[in-house]
């Protein structure tokens, strides 16, 4: 009995959990929150879904945090939406945000914290369909036009060019561009291997294999002149190829005017790290386009711009493969239908 006692302290954190009867709300989510912090870590840091899961419960709290906990059925859950709805949120990530809230429950009577009755009854909530909601639908994510890509290119910093030219050709994730090493590549065929140390989908135990071609090749070939364990595209290197660039093209001699490297900060508040993160690569080409004097894009889109060529030419399964998906219907997303084909089709039947 004392190491059944023992074994249930500290699984609650060196506290035993409320009867089920006498939980509130507020006491669900503060342990649901402290099991989040330890279990949504990828590479020893948070993942997104920490923030994802507090933006979606601090509705919860701040209208049924008192509440005892057996008393949040399918109505309290709705009103929760409804709150979703007034704050603009798009129909698709209510939905995610309402399962994320079920999630809660469902974990609270896994240990014990609710009755099961609760969590059943909120899994009568269906989702939002759309058409017949209020709220808002979400942009569709588009691929990148090609002249857009193009225009963007050329104000981007050289590295920065060439990471968004291998994303293009082998439809990789934009982390997976930015964690390239050496060592994750395997070199011995026509055809290279690239094998993330970290994915998006490790842990459902799912491989992720990124094929380069003979193109994409010869873009990676400068950048493997380094340690196997040290990062390709760094933001050291292409600070450094900027003030070689800079010096390059000036026009005042050096007995004039500022000395190389004498007007720069003694401690600069952010320095440029050894590799680019999603922020950072994004964000290079936002403002690369908006110099370009294009639409600004995100580097996803270059996903669904390597997806679309490639349904059009071999098929959705290649698609599947080349994205690393589970299941064709998430491939489907990514890939625009080639409609020319349905025109082909009506010009020669209709």
């Amino acid at each position: 009995a004392y190491q059944r006692f023992g074994g249930e302290w500290m699984k609650h954190g060196g506290a035993l959990p409320p009867p089920a009867a006498a939980a509130t709300v507020c006491e669900v989510i503060v342990a649901y929150l402290k099991f989040a912090a330890g279990y949504y870590v990828k590479d020893g840091s948070p993942t997104s879904e920490i923030r994802m899961l507090k933006d979606a419960l601090k509705i919860v709290r701040s209208l049924y945090g008192r509440t005892p906990a057996v008393e949040f059925g399918p109505v309290a859950l709705k009103t929760c939406r409804d709150e979703m709805i007034r704050k603009d949120w798009c129909r698709s990530h209510i939905n995610k945000q309402v399962d994320r809230i079920k999630r809660t429950f469902k974990w609270a009577t896994e240990n014990e914290l609710i009755p099961g009755t609760v969590y059943e009854a909120l899994r009568c909530v269906a989702g939002l369909k759309r058409g017949r909601t209020q709220a808002r639908e979400g942009r569709k994510v588009k691929p990148v036009s090609d002249v857009d890509l193009l225009a963007t290119i050329e104000h981007l910093p050289a590295v920065v060019a060439d990471m968004v030219q291998l994303q293009r050709l082998t439809g990789a994730r934009p982390g997976e561009i930015c964690d390239i090493r050496p060592g994750d590549i395997n070199r011995t065929g026509d055809v290279w291997e690239y094998i993330p140390g970290s994915h998006k989908t490790e842990h459902h135990d799912r491989p992720r294999v990124i094929f380069v071609g003979a193109k994409g090749q010869q873009i990676l070939l400068p950048y493997l002149l380094r340690p196997a364990d040290a990062y390709c595209f760094s933001p050291r290197e292409a600070e450094s190829q900027r003030r070689a660039d800079q010096h390059e093209a000036r026009k005042v001699p050096l007995s004039c005017g500022n000395r190389p490297g004498s007007n720069r900060k003694a401690k600069p508040q952010r320095t440029a790290g050894e590799k680019y993160d999603r922020n950072s690569y994004g964000r290079a080409i936002r403002r690369a386009a908006e110099k370009a004097g294009v639409p600004t894009w995100s580097p996803h889109r270059l996903r669904h711009t390597f997806a679309t060529e490639v349904r059009k030419q071999f098929g959705l399964e290649a698609v599947q493969v080349c994205l690393g998906h589970a299941a064709a219907q998430v491939s489907e997303i990514y890939a625009e239908r080639d409609f020319a084909k349905a025109a082909a089709v009506a010009r020669q039947i209709g």
